[in-house]
């Protein structure tokens, strides 16, 4: 009867306020508020908080009620009762204003497995992947943080993609990475997974952020302290490939300032073998290449970051940051060949090649806020530049007795590119009265791009190597991309509405200095987005979006000369290729019940002008890799997923997805026009075996499917990892397996009109890594935005907790 009566009440309550940082003052987004009857203890209803930490609750039940506000690393804070009544000195509307949530890492030590931050948090605008307390990817790097993350997939050669499309927008700390001369691979591989605090996923982002990324969007988040005095940690890792790592944070804080640095080395030793069988068929024989081939990648990297804060006024904060990455590489491959056609042949290929890459970023920031907290300016300035260089020989020795049919011959492959960026983005952030916002912003980037491929071959008679102007040149690429974007948001009933729209004007303007031949491809596009989401996450929280997004071919896709691999394999770009675009539309509901968080997302996407590559076989078995636009793909799946606790001992996070890839093309023929079937699964589990032990295991599997040329092995990765804390949890000791069932390995099988191939690979990574992390410093709150709180961390902390 009491539970019909609250239920039968008028719902005319509205409550609103904003969730910030107690310590920073900064928004905390994607705060879960709950409504709570005081008389049953019934959730009538809840949201969350927005991008600015704002929320807005409307519809709420007559009678006297808790509010609830809570986000996962923060003390839960309640208010009330409230009482929204018409009538006497009651209202129906609360304003709460600033509500300061208290960070519990200020308990360190003293909060167990339910106050501890969970692995994955599933938002509406994102999903947020924590990599501080994962054993999993110890003494690794980026890439053993972003295979564990739903949705996302890194292949054998450190490939990423999400959602199976490699068109993604990678940024490190919101911005777009760009350093190491456009080396992304490299980039990542020189980020120590120490130093990485989340990672977040966004596939179907707004109006205020760059299109680029078909795909979406992977921002990698650096750790950096925030609270008061000198703090920081250490840590550093050793693997039985030969493999280490050293890396650490330091932060120091006061009321005026905040400066931090946050450094990694690293070393990484990698072997890996396949093999190759390959057929073409001619008119007048059949040509047979069957290959075996061995070899070890290594590298050393280094990674830098570090800035200053400096706060005005409670008004007002200027930065300052700086970025430095850098590293050098080495391979050594040795195949084995067995040629037959109209003669038969056997030989060794030989490869060695070296790397060198640097760069670095400036960043100039400065955030301004006003009267209403909720009004905002912020804007930043940033310059990059970066370089890479390499070179690569190899050459060829026949087998005894074959020494009349295989020439002996050798070749050497360089490269030396320079990439730089300039970027300037403003936003300004307007509240109104009535709980709406409105965003506006300016975004311009200017990019320059040189390349140089060198060739020589080796000359027998002067014993030395020489300029092979067939395969030697010069590109130059310069893009430049002006943008402005404006975004809304509003709440109508039980329904809270972003919609937005973006216009960017680009100018593409490319050269072959050997030709002096110019390419030049001016466009402009607009992007529209649109999001709905209704429901609190304790109910079911739905959540629909739609955005129009581009993926851009890069300089290596567009440069027409052709780069030799090796003598049998050779590629080319295309200079007239043009942009891809895609309408990306999701649903996503979730439920949050009992621990658990379940997510479902279907979802669909209409990609235009589809960059494809593909091979031509020539008459003399050389195969020819190029670019072109195959006219229209379509892509729909569904995902889906089971996050959170059982009990206080176990945590799971299981995730899985089921798509489809369709592809139309009138280019290459009916062997281009199929539709993909693939699954993907991925488990991760952690077990606190008591207090100061922690064990987790992770895996992920992608079966076997049919690709539109071909077949596609399955593919999986699993680690497993102990970790024991000592010193009052200062001290973390663990010890990392990975791939314990020694799975890791690729097969696939490709075809066109003449030819057939059937290769594996496989990479050694049956690799244990032992690692020790100290941490060190006083975590107090002693900032001046903390004033706000009242003294309320100290009587309700952890008072209420919704579990």
């Amino acid at each position: 009867m009491q539970r019909q009566q609250m239920k039968d009440a008028p719902k005319i309550g509205v409550v609103y306020g904003t969730a910030v940082d107690s310590a920073s003052g900064l928004p905390i987004p994607y705060a879960s508020v709950y409504v709570i009857s005081q008389r049953g203890g019934t959730i009538m209803t809840g949201g969350i908080t927005k991008e600015n930490g704002e929320f807005h609750i409307t519809e709420i039940p007559l009678g006297r009620h808790l509010i609830v506000v809570e986000y996962i690393g923060y003390a839960a804070k309640k208010i009330g009762p409230l009482t929204f009544l018409p009538f006497g000195d009651n209202v129906t509307t609360h304003n709460l204003e600033t509500i300061p949530l208290v960070r519990k890492v200020l308990e360190l030590g003293e909060v167990d497995v339910m106050g501890e931050r969970p692995m994955f948090i599933q938002t509406a605008q994102k999903r947020v992947f924590s990599a501080e307390q994962n054993t999993l990817s110890t003494g690794g790097s980026a890439f053993d943080v972003l295979r564990q993350i739903p949705g996302v997939e890194v292949d054998m050669d450190d490939n990423v993609s999400l959602r199976g499309s490699s068109r993604v927008n990678m940024m490190i700390d919101g911005k777009p990475s760009v350093i190491a001369g456009g080396d992304i691979k490299s980039l990542l591989r020189s980020i120590p997974a120490a130093n990485i605090a989340d990672v977040e996923v966004m596939t179907n982002p707004g109006a205020k952020y760059d299109p680029e990324g078909m795909a979406g969007i992977i921002n990698i988040v650096l750790k950096e302290n925030k609270f008061a005095g000198l703090n920081g940690n250490l840590s550093s890792s050793a693997d039985s490939q030969k493999g280490s790592n050293v890396s650490g944070q330091i932060n120091w804080r006061t009321i005026a300032f905040n400066t931090y640095a946050n450094v990694g080395v690293r070393r990484h030793m990698r072997q890996f073998s396949g093999d190759s069988y390959r057929t073409m068929q001619f008119t007048a024989y059949e040509h047979i290449l069957d290959q075996t081939s061995e070899g070890n990648r290594s590298g050393d990297n280094l990674f830098l970051k570090t800035g200053f804060e400096y706060f005005i006024d409670p008004m007002q904060s200027l930065g300052v940051s700086a970025t430095l990455n850098g590293g050098d590489g080495w391979n050594d491959n040795l195949t084995t060949t067995v040629e037959n056609g109209l003669f038969e042949s056997q030989y060794f290929r030989t490869t060695d090649g070296l790397s060198d890459r640097g760069g670095y970023d400036v960043n100039l920031n400065y955030d301004r806020k006003f009267k209403n907290p909720k009004q905002k300016l912020s804007s930043f300035v940033r310059y990059s530049s970066g370089g890479n260089d390499g070179s690569t020989e190899f050459w060829t020795t026949p087998q005894a007795g074959f020494e009349e049919t295989v020439r002996l011959n050798k070749a050497r492959n360089g490269n030396d590119g320079k990439d730089s960026n300039f970027e300037l983005k403003t936003d300004y952030v307007h509240p109104f009265e009535n709980g709406n916002v409105l965003e506006v912003g300016i975004n311009s980037r200017i990019r320059t791009r040189d390349d140089s491929q060198l060739a020589f071959v080796f000359d027998e008679a002067l014993s030395a190597f020489i300029d092979d102007s067939l395969y030697s040149n010069r590109f130059l690429y310069d893009e430049n991309i002006h943008a402005a974007y404006i975004q809304y948001s509003t709440t109508m009933g039980m329904f809270g509405i972003t919609a937005g729209g973006r216009y960017e004007n680009v100018a593409m303007k490319s050269r072959l200095v050997n030709t002096d031949e110019e390419f030049k491809n001016p466009y402009s596009s607009f992007y529209p987005s649109l999001s709905i989401s209704a429901g609190a996450p304790q109910l079911v929280q739905v959540q629909a979006s739609y955005s129009r997004r581009v993926n851009r071919p890069r300089s290596r896709q567009l440069n027409p000369f052709k780069t030799r691999q090796d003598l049998l394999n050779v590629r080319t770009g295309n200079p007239f290729l043009k942009p891809e675009y895609v309408d990306s539309y999701e649903i996503n509901f979730g439920r949050f019940s009992r621990g658990l968080s379940l997510n479902f997302s279907p979802y669909y996407r209409h990609m235009t002008d589809k960059i494809q590559r593909h091979k031509i076989m020539t008459e003399d078995g050389t195969s020819i890799a190029t670019y072109a636009n195959i006219s229209e793909q379509i892509s729909k799946g569904l995902e889906y997923s089971i996050i959170g606790s059982l009990g206080k001992k176990f945590r799971l996070m299981f995730s899985g997805s089921v798509y489809w890839d369709e592809i139309n093309t009138d280019i290459f023929g009916e062997d281009y026009n199929s539709t993909i079937k693939g699954q993907r699964y991925r488990i991760n589990t952690t077990w606190n075996m008591n207090q100061t032990t922690e064990m987790m295991f992770f895996m992920f599997y992608r079966p076997a499917q049919e690709i539109p040329i071909g077949k596609m092995g399955s593919m999986s990765f699993s680690a497993v990892s102990l970790k024991k804390k000592f010193l009052d949890e200062k001290l973390n000791v663990s010890v990392r397996m990975g791939d314990p069932f020694n799975l890791t390995g690729f097969h696939f099988e490709t075809r066109g009109e003449n030819w057939e191939q059937i290769s594996n690979r496989d990479f050694f990574s049956q690799t244990v890594t032992l690692s020790l992390e100290y941490r060190f410093g006083k975590m107090e709150d002693r900032s001046r935005f903390s004033r706000n709180r009242q003294g309320m961390e100290n009587g309700n902390r952890g008072d209420f907790e919704i579990y």
